[in-house]
């Protein structure tokens, strides 16, 4: 029973890490898609013949260097994805893996290159579907799931290896020198396995992406439904990852060139000067939290606010006011949605369901406009990709009818529920809201002491990180970690998670800020 249950440990906080890490190389992606929007929107047919300065030569390079800067991001994401895997989940000498993570990528992809010409079964130049030029080499079409395998591989090897002693007639490779080694030789393990495993899973990939592709309206709802309702549990990224960058999210020619994933294929429709949007690839991108994030979440705030008691109401209005803007402006609800999550689970409940609804309504629609951080957010999406991209079918005016619709409901369910069961959601509790604020970047002494102390004292702190809005350390003795209701009335929390090593605490925006003062404060790398 203790193997089982270790096991589960292990199983379940790495897969919660592998969530958090794969987020880094997502949230570059913003500055790519505005980029690549504005350059592609500028130099549309219609824009020109309505601005006809816009097609002069220099205009027209200017234009077409943004779009090339935005897809040097998009255009390398496997190679991204590698490098972020090994920096993220290396020990020690981070600087050693992620150059690591550069050696196998390669390794791999010339092991395939090189044993599937011999086997006859590429000609680069005439490469098939599910092969492509990969950093200039001709190989299998990995993408992004390639470039998280070679990041788990050499991470794994990294931290077996980093200080290992060699016998004196090879003491020269002892250490971090035997990192790069021990990478060449297991990336080109990789390569060969992968070579004969990765085409059976492309194929199961494409077939499952037909069936969901034939779901339509109903396999929108259960993609935007699921997204939102394992947010509790740290595991939303799991959803919508494959979608983005595997053929699960579709697989399209676009100017000739074969296309896998929703985000990869929507980028290329967005720099194509003809390629029309396409809704069954737009759900992928979340077309639907545009509307809850930029209009839904907004109407529940303001339920919040005005069911709070009124000497609370000052304190709940700055509240609410910077968990609305990352909502409406990067997509990232989760302050707003942990105001309510702990205090009110039932509302999570709906309010999971209206994303479900969200995506129903932008599938019906053909609402062609992304909304996560990773195209610039909804408010910045709306503009460069809908309004923008009229010609290419965003249809973006359902935006504001839809989103006028969603303000009215989440508000008119939220003060409903709150008053009816008398949720105790900020602003409702009893007495006068202590709100604490971080002068710039640096936590007050006294806070970082209580944090310290909460998590049971400096001895029982293993580890700390962070991902959006969670504060997440691992400690060695969980019962010494003070009380929930502590966290909200001592540190200000909105709520906390226990897990099986450790626990996660609600900051939201101010979770990565706590993170690097109390590593500071610990002296922890």
């Amino acid at each position: 029973m203790g193997d089982i249950d270790m096991k589960e440990k292990f199983s379940f906080a790495q897969f919660q890490k592998l969530g958090k890490v794969l987020m880094t190389p997502v949230m570059i992606l913003p500055i790519a898609g505005i980029l690549v929007g504005v350059g592609s929107a500028f130099t549309t047919q219609n824009m020109v013949n309505l601005v006809p300065a816009l097609g002069t030569p220099y205009v027209k390079l200017f234009f077409d260097l943004l779009k090339a800067m935005g897809n040097t991001i998009n255009s390398y994401l496997p190679i991204i994805f590698a490098v972020s895997v090994a920096i993220g989940y290396a020990e020690k000498e981070k600087g050693i893996a992620a150059l690591c993570s550069v050696i196998g990528f390669l390794a791999m992809n010339n092991v395939m290159n090189i044993l599937l010409v011999s086997l006859g079964e590429l000609d680069p130049a005439a490469m098939t579907t599910g092969q492509s030029l990969v950093m200039g080499i001709a190989s299998l079409d990995t993408g992004v799931f390639g470039g998280i395998l070679v990041g788990l591989l050499v991470s794994w090897l990294h931290n077996r290896y980093y200080n290992i002693q060699l016998p004196p007639a090879l003491g020269i490779f002892s250490g971090t020198k035997f990192v790069p080694v021990v990478t060449l030789l297991g990336c080109s393990a990789l390569g060969l396995l992968m070579a004969f495993v990765w085409p059976v899973i492309q194929h199961g990939l494409t077939v499952m992406g037909q069936i969901i592709y034939s779901t339509g309206a109903a396999g929108s709802v259960l993609y935007g439904l699921s997204e939102r309702a394992l947010l509790p549990f740290g595991l939303h990224h799991f959803i919508y990852t494959p979608f983005f960058f595997t053929n699960l999210g579709g697989s399209m020619v676009i100017d000739g060139v074969q296309v896998d994933g929703a985000v990869n294929i929507y980028n290329a429709m967005l720099a194509s000067p003809d390629a029309m949007f396409d809704i069954n690839i737009s759900r992928f991108v979340m077309n639907g939290k545009v509307i809850f994030a930029m209009f839904g979440m907004p109407g529940a705030a303001l339920a919040i606010y005005q069911t709070a008691r009124p000497e609370n109401k000052k304190a709940v209005k700055a509240l609410l006011i910077a968990a609305v803007i990352p909502a409406v402006f990067t997509g990232i609800t989760e302050p707003i949605e942990y105001a309510f999550l702990f205090v009110a689970p039932l509302l999570f409940v709906i309010h999971a369901g209206f994303a479900g609804l969200a995506y129903l309504l932008t599938y019906i629609f053909q609402v062609n406009v992304p909304g996560p951080s990773s195209f610039g957010g909804p408010f910045l999406s709306t503009i460069f990709n809908g309004i923008m991209q009229a010609d290419k079918g965003s249809n973006w005016i359902w935006i504001f009818i839809l989103g006028a619709v969603f303000f009215i409901l989440y508000y008119a369910v939220f003060k409903f529920m709150i008053l009816k069961f008398d949720y105790k959601t900020p602003g409702r509790e009893e007495g006068e809201m202590e709100m604490r604020e971080l002068n710039g970047k640096k936590v007050s002494d006294e806070l970082l002491t209580v944090i310290i102390e909460g998590l049971g004292g400096a001895d029982n702190i293993l580890n700390v990180d962070a991902c959006f809005t969670r504060l997440r350390v691992k400690v060695k003795d969980q019962g010494a970690v003070m009380p929930d209701e502590d966290w909200k009335a001592k540190t200000g929390a909105n709520g906390v998670v226990r897990v099986r090593d450790g626990v996660q605490i609600i900051y939201g925006a101010k979770a990565d800020v706590y993170k690097n003062n109390l590593k500071n404060a610990l002296d922890m790398e």
